[in-house]
């Protein structure tokens, strides 16, 4: 089991419909969303929504 600090709180987007809700992100990559087994939907998987203006790109300051 992770550590309550290895859990990152995240925004979700449903991979089928694209509705965001409040999740939690695992070391191993797992997204879950909080309060609710899956989308309303019917889906249950999720991408980490991510801000482009805020959030750097993963291969920044890579060289």
């Amino acid at each position: 089991m992770a550590h309550k600090d290895e859990v990152t709180r995240v925004l979700a987007a449903c991979d089928a419909c694209g509705s965001i809700y409040a999740a939690r992100q695992w070391p191993d990559g797992t997204v879950r969303i909080i309060g609710q087994e899956g989308c309303s939907c019917g889906e249950g998987t999720f991408e980490v929504v991510t801000d482009p203006e805020t959030d750097p790109p993963a291969d920044a300051g890579a060289e």
